[in-house]
């Protein structure tokens, strides 16, 4: 494991309390060493030191933004507004995330076409009312005339 592995390991042992797999602490520290070395690439006249504090700012970064819920096992159904997250799912369609999060199994046809979508039980009328008031907007809006 590199030197910037056992550091990112370290700091969320620290800071976060959660001990990494070593697979994500490898990733972790590719992402803090292409950052040090872009960074730095400017900088001739950078020393060892200072690429060893930016690496340990960038790590302990890294570490207070998983705390804080930024890392890939979070997904809110809410904006920093307080507006329902919604996500497009087609040219002109958005659908809220709760629905996409609610999907279990999709088929489609052998051109991508989605044929059937299933959803949670208790999720699935409200997915079905949401389809219905999006194509209720569509018809209005092409076929109404």
């Amino acid at each position: 494991m590199s030197d910037t592995a056992k550091l990112v390991n370290q700091m969320f042992v620290n800071l976060v309390k959660l001990r990494l797999d070593d697979r994500i602490a490898k990733q972790a520290a590719s992402v803090v060493d292409g950052v040090v070395d872009k960074v730095l690439s400017e900088s001739p006249e950078a020393t060892d030191e200072t690429k060893r504090r930016i690496r340990i700012a960038l790590c302990g970064m890294l570490a207070h933004g998983w705390a804080l819920g930024m890392n890939p096992y979070n997904s809110p159904d809410i904006t920093v507004d307080r507006k329902p997250l919604e996500v497009r799912i087609s040219k002109d369609i958005l659908i809220p995330i709760e629905s996409l999060k609610a999907l279990r199994c999709v088929t489609t046809d052998k051109l991508g076409r989605v044929q059937k979508a299933f959803f949670e039980p208790s999720a699935e009328s409200k997915v079905k009312e949401r389809i219905d008031k999006i194509l209720g907007e569509i018809a209005r809006k092409h076929w109404a005339k």
